[in-house]
């Protein structure tokens, strides 16, 4: 079977747009146009239909500026009809496996844990760190192993997570960094999970009255100040390093 970095430097050799799916021979095991490939919201997702050849994966990467664009408007390309991968029923506390405690104090996630702000659990079978949304139905994975999916979705994640108390919503990118932000009083960090400003996210944000989108700092496309006065979002804040690993001061140093 081809590695994971031999499959991605096949597909990224293919030219692709924005929005577009594309199905081609398999590039690895010849199976007529039984591979796939999608690029939507600056990820790309291939697979082989054929029994017998087991390639198949996804890849995020930077934002195009039509990526940026179709984010900021609540317009993303995305797949519809995704079978919704069942949460884990057997879980434990993160405290009864020290790894897991050990990456939630890594990424300033423990202190959301232990406030109650979050729902975490360790999902043996997967060898992953669960992050759930607020009513349970959904939760995002970390993986601690070599899993080639760093991060796996479980159930309906259509609202995001959001971590904290407060009326000042930030919208960050994974679960990790909203619970970093959520350590500072009076904000709720809000995770996209890669999903973007969808309507469903955008109704879960009516309840704040500050809403600050940070993203990473080479997004600063022309883009992002067109189509700012078309959403919902209030601040729009940039930052050259991941929230998560940011103290509350210079959380609050960016947001101000």
């Amino acid at each position: 079977m081809a590695t994971y970095s031999e499959q991605l430097e096949a597909v990224k050799a293919v030219r692709i747009s924005e929005g577009e799916k594309k199905t081609l021979d398999c590039p690895f095991c010849g199976g007529r146009s039984k591979f796939t490939l999608d690029r939507f919201d600056g990820k790309l997702i291939w697979n082989c239909f054929r029994a017998s050849c087991n390639v198949r994966g996804s890849y995020t990467g930077r934002r195009n500026e039509t990526a940026v664009r179709a984010f900021m408007t609540g317009n993303t390309t995305q797949k519809k009809n995704i079978k919704l991968s069942l949460i884990p029923k057997l879980t434990t506390s993160p405290k009864n496996y020290p790894a897991a405690l050990e990456y939630l104090e890594s990424v300033n996630s423990l202190e959301a844990y232990d406030r109650g702000y979050l729902r975490v659990r360790y999902a043996p079978a997967e060898d992953r760190v669960l992050f759930y949304n607020k009513d349970a139905t959904g939760a995002v994975g970390r993986s601690l192993g070599r899993s080639q999916y760093k991060w796996w979705n479980y159930g309906d994640l259509g609202g995001g997570i959001h971590i904290g108390e407060g009326d000042h919503a930030v919208l960050v990118e994974d679960a990790p960094s909203a619970a970093s932000v959520s350590r500072i009083d009076g904000l709720v960090g809000v995770a996209l999970l890669g999903t973007s400003l969808t309507k469903c996210i955008k109704l879960t944000l009516t309840k704040y009255l500050t809403k600050t989108l940070v993203l990473d700092n080479d997004a600063r496309a022309k883009a992002i100040y067109l189509n700012k006065a078309h959403s919902c979002i209030t601040k729009v804040r940039f930052t050259k390093s991941d929230l998560k690993h940011l103290t509350i001061g210079e959380i609050t140093c960016l947001i101000k």
